[in-house]
Order: C-alpha cells, then structure tokens, then sequence
C-alpha cells in the first residue's frame, strides 16, 4: 500500500518510489479523501474542495480526477461507496495519522509524569512536518484545511515547551520560543513560555521586554489588552516570585527498552510490516493483548521484521519493550518468565512457575508494554508468557504458525523478490558496487535463492573484500559442491541455521526431508512424495505438513491434474544432499558422491 504525506507538500510513495499526482485540483481531491481516510467523503465534499462555484462540468471533472488518481495509486486505493468515495490507508501510512497518534500518547505520558518520553513522543510527532500542509494543492483548498491543521502543530509545540520547561530545559528553550513568537506574536501562550524560560536564564529584563512587546502589538493591531495569564506572569517577574523558578533536577529515568539494535539495513517487507503493525497497535481498546505471530522458514528474515517492527513502535508501548530469544530455552517457560522478571526489575524471582506468571502479569498490569518472543517452537512453552493486560501485546516469531494460539493473528514471511534481493546486497556492500556489476549481483541474488540470510551472508563476505569483483565470488557460488561453504562469515552460519531446524523435526519427518529434498524434481505432490517415502498417501501428506510448517518445503500451487505441489528450496535441497551424503558415507565410506545426487520425480 501507498504512504501519503500531507505535513507539508502533499507526497505520495509506493515500493518502486515517488507516484507523480497531477495538478492543484487533482492534489486537492487527495488531500479531502486523506483528511477523512478510510471514510467515505461525499461528492458534494469532493466538488466544494475544488471550487466555491462548481462548474457545469464539475462531476465529470471529479471523476476524471478521481480516474488519474487510481490510476497513480492503484485501483483498489479508492473506491467508489454510495454518492462518495473512500480512500484506503493502511495504519502508519498516512503522516497525518502518525501525528495524531504520537501526539496524543505525548499528552497521556504527561499526565501520567513521564515527561522524558513525552518530550521525545512530541518531538517525533513534530518532526513530521516538513512545511506548508497540503502544499501543492489549489490555493483555496490549502486556505481553508490549512490553519486547522496548523493549530494542531501550534497546540502540540505548546504542550512540548511546557513538558520541557518542567523538566528544567529552559536554556535550551529560548532560541526555538524566540522562531515561534515571531512567527505567532498573538499567541500569548508562546510568549508567556519566552518569558518563563527568559527568566530562568538570569534575563528578567528581557523577559519584561517580551511581555511590553506582546502587549503594544495587541494594542495597536487588536485594541485589546493581555490575557490575565500573561499579566500573572508579568507580575510574577516583577517580584522575582519562586512559582518561575525551575524545578528541582529530576532522577534521570530510563524507558524500559531493552531491545536488541534494529537492522540499519532493512530491506522490503511493506506489506508483512504494515500487517505486524496493524495486529499491535490498530485498537487502541480491545479487551485481550494482541498477539501475533511471524512465520517462515528458516532465514526468512523473522526476527529481523520484529526487532524493526517494534523499534517502530515505541510510541505505542511507552512502559516498555522487552525481548527475549527463545532458542534453545522454549522448552521452559519457568527460565523464560525468570528472565523477563529481572528485565521487569523484580529483585527476586518466585521459585514456581505458577508464582512467576502472577508476578509477570502483575508488574505488566495497568501498562502499554510489548513483549518480543524471538525463535519460539511450541505453544505450551509460549502461553505462561502471555500478559493479561489488554494494554499489552506480545509478538512471537517462530517457523511454524503455532495455530494452537488461539487469538492470534499470523503473519507469514516469504523471500525476497529479485529486485529486493539486490536492493539488500547494495545496502550492505555499496549501491555503486552492484551499479558496476548489475548481472552479477543479480546473480548472487539467485544463487541465494532470494533468501535474506543468504544474501546477508554474501554482502558481509563482499563488505569484507570492497576492491573484489562481484563476478568473482558469484563463480564460487555457482559451484554447488561449495555453495553452503561459502555461505558462512563469523558467527552466521546458513547450514548450521538450517540444521537447527533439521533436527528439530521428528525423526520420520528429518528423513522425509532429506529424501524429498533429493529425490524429487522442481515440484511435488502427496503421491509422489508417498512414492519416495515408501508411504502410505495419508502417511505422506502428514510429513508434507510437518515440513510446510516448518518451513523447509514450499507451497508450489495446483498441477494440470489438480494435486496441490510442493518443492523444496535450492539451498535447502543442497543441505538435503549434504544430510544424504553424510548418512551414506557412514555407511559406505568409498561410495562415489555422485552416487546420491538429485534424481527427478515427475510430478503426478
């Protein structure tokens, strides 16, 4: 889906850049749609957007316009509903509604004395604004919506400097109060905000200034006198009255985030992100924490889309965002909940499970935290770390879809598409140095098998030799002998990744892994696989579903009979043969290796 800005000149962008939106009017029937996204805006609406008199042709202009924005934006984007029409907006793609949001989790932090993380919620929502809002659109249109949305960012600066006043922040203060009392002179709030922090630098003669300033200018322009707040407070500095001085230094706090780096080079994934952020922060009043679920496959990018994803969301969980990788753990959720404890800050930790689930719900309840669980395999071992705040969310990643958490919304991961495969290559190795080589870079995206792990792996080998040729490195991944060999830099390890995920699977589904994965062709179906498995069909399709839901075979479609396909990736096809090769030599050292390479299934 699209992102839309209108903090400023109205912009639109998609996956493949800026959308080019046409003249004023044109802009101006966006900006009416986006102001009420998701709602359906008249016709009527619509025209008195456009024009104060419509025209005879007004109609058929509006649906011309209306046409070139679908056109732009795609179809399903706007749609027509009765005698209107309705925009989609996907949550966090309008910047408009990111504003709003922020602004109105700055004003509950306040209020509820977090004002460090008000005053850095305010900031972002601020710095959203990039200029005159819906720059671009006809003159009139911008003249009537304008100073609406401009009083919101007044009113949100407003709240900001009186956050940061209270935190003592008065020095730094006094520049930006002094740009926005120029720019609004009849804002008394503004000035009385200059003259507080004025004070508190030690200027109380400037700080009268200010007021004799504000109160000739209402004169002369208004005929009107100063608001009682503001003589208050000119009375206040007059005699140097203790209410101005600055507050006592406060204990600095720490927001509760103890999250691992986010990904500087996160790459694609609109879509699954736009969904993972839509499952946790969309309503902001359900009754039960939200709970969703990232699957994939192994190296799909999983735990990269969380950690992104709730780096993002920081404004939407203000008590906190805590992580905890399950590998290796999941299997007890008493070690688990005692690590989470300590994040919590519980000095000691009750000694049953039970006692350790009470605690964690409690020291969660009343709050807006997230809870990240990272490489998760089971649901038994997830359930006792669900809060039971519905203030709370927790987000699992795990490869399977754990469809025995009831409530959950599940998010699957594919891989990359060609053009985001080499898009993450550029990002990691340079975008000049894959421009020099664009076939071998695309090559290398394929020898991955458009897998971001893969790809990572190679842009970090690449990184690690900036004067090597792409071209060179893509020969050595041509040679499938090597292929998972190269696929290895420090502590990542794309076999060892994938081995993990092997044995984690029953012992008849790891040996159905390994001989589908090399005796099969391209694509598959049950009765195949029940050939190659010496299976009964039933017996056959049950494997198939442990190794879907594990991620080590794909979904291929529907064959010209009807049969539902499957097939096993390319780089996991090679772990495939590498499993048999190992398991046939410990039988037969002096076996040829070429005895068990791929044979091809047809596909019935």
């Amino acid at each position: 889906m699209p992102r839309f800005a209108v903090l400023g000149p109205i912009e639109v962008d998609g996956d493949d850049g800026s959308h080019r939106l046409g003249g004023a009017l044109r802009r101006a029937v966006l900006g009416t749609l986006l102001l009420e996204a998701n709602q359906v805006v008249s016709d009527q609406a619509l025209l008195a957007s456009l024009w104060s008199v419509p025209p005879a042709t007004a109609m058929a202009q509006l649906r011309q316009h209306v046409s070139g924005l679908r056109a732009t934006l795609g179809r399903p984007t706007i749609l027509r509903r009765g005698t209107g029409y309705v925009i989609r907006v996907e949550q966090g793609h309008l910047d408009l509604e990111v504003f709003t949001r922020r602004v109105e989790y700055a004003r509950a932090a306040a209020a509820s004395g977090r004002l460090d993380e008000a005053s850095a919620t305010f900031r972002e929502a601020l710095a959203l604004w990039r200029g005159t809002p819906m720059g671009g659109a006809a003159h009139d249109f911008v003249e009537r919506v304008g100073p609406a949305l401009e009083e919101r960012r007044l009113a949100a600066a407003e709240e900001l400097f009186d956050v940061e006043l209270a935190l003592g922040r008065h020095s730094d203060l006094v520049g930006e109060l002094l740009t926005c009392v120029g720019r609004h002179p009849f804002r008394e709030r503004l000035r009385g905000q200059l003259m507080v922090a004025l004070y508190r630098c030690g200027r109380r003669p400037e700080a009268l200034a200010v007021f004799r300033e504000g109160s000739a200018l209402l004169r002369d322009e208004l005929g009107l006198e100063p608001g009682p707040e503001l003589r208050r407070l000119e009375r206040a500095v007059h005699v140097d009255d203790p209410i101005l001085n600055a507050p006592p230094a406060a204990a600095p706090t720490r927001s509760r985030s103890p999250l691992p780096a986010d990904t500087g080079d996160f790459t694609g994934r609109s879509g699954p992100l736009a969904a993972v952020r839509r499952v946790l922060a969309g309503d902001p009043f359900r009754s039960a924490p939200a709970l969703c679920v990232i699957s994939g496959g192994p190296g799909v990018g999983k735990s990269a889309l969380a950690l992104h994803a709730a780096h993002l969301l920081a404004a939407d969980f203000p008590d906190g965002r805590f992580y905890l990788d399950l590998r290796g753990r999941d299997g007890d959720p008493a070690e688990a909940l005692a690590r989470l404890l300590r994040q919590l800050g519980a000095g000691s930790v009750p000694d049953s499970l039970e006692d350790r689930a009470s605690e964690y719900r409690g020291r969660l309840a009343g709050s807006r935290s997230l809870v990240i669980l990272d490489n998760a395999s089971g649901e038994r071992s997830i359930r006792p770390l669900l809060p039971g705040d519905p203030g709370c969310a927790v987000l699992v990643t795990s490869r399977g879809r754990l469809t025995g958490l009831g409530g959950a919304d599940r998010v699957r991961l594919d891989l990359l598409d060609a053009p985001q495969s080499v898009e993450l290559l550029a990002r990691i190795i340079g975008a000049a140095r894959v421009t020099a080589e664009p076939a071998a870079a695309a090559n290398i995206a394929e020898l991955c098998g458009h897998l971001p792990l893969a790809l990572r792996i190679a842009g970090i080998r690449l990184a690690a030799r900036p004067h090597a040729r792409i071209e060179r490195f893509a020969d050595r991944m041509r040679d499938e002998d090597r292929r998972l060999d190269e696929l290895k830099a420090g502590d990542l390890d794309l076999r060892a990744v994938f081995a993990d995920a092997h044995v984690a699977l029953r012992p008849s589904t790891q040996k159905a892994f390994r001989l589908l994965g090399v005796h099969t062709g391209a694509r598959f179906c049950a009765a195949v696989a029940a050939e190659v498995l010496e299976a009964s069909l039933e017996e056959a399709e049950d494997e198939i579903d442990g190794l879907a839901d594990a991620g080590l075979i794909d979904y291929a479609g529907i064959d010209a009979d009807g049969h539902d396909t499957y097939r096993t990736p390319g780089l996991l096809r090679l772990f495939a043969r590498d499993l048999t090769l190992t398991a046939t030599k410990s039988r037969t050292p002096t076996k040829s290796r070429t005895a068990t390479k791929s044979r091809t299934g047809a596909v019935h």
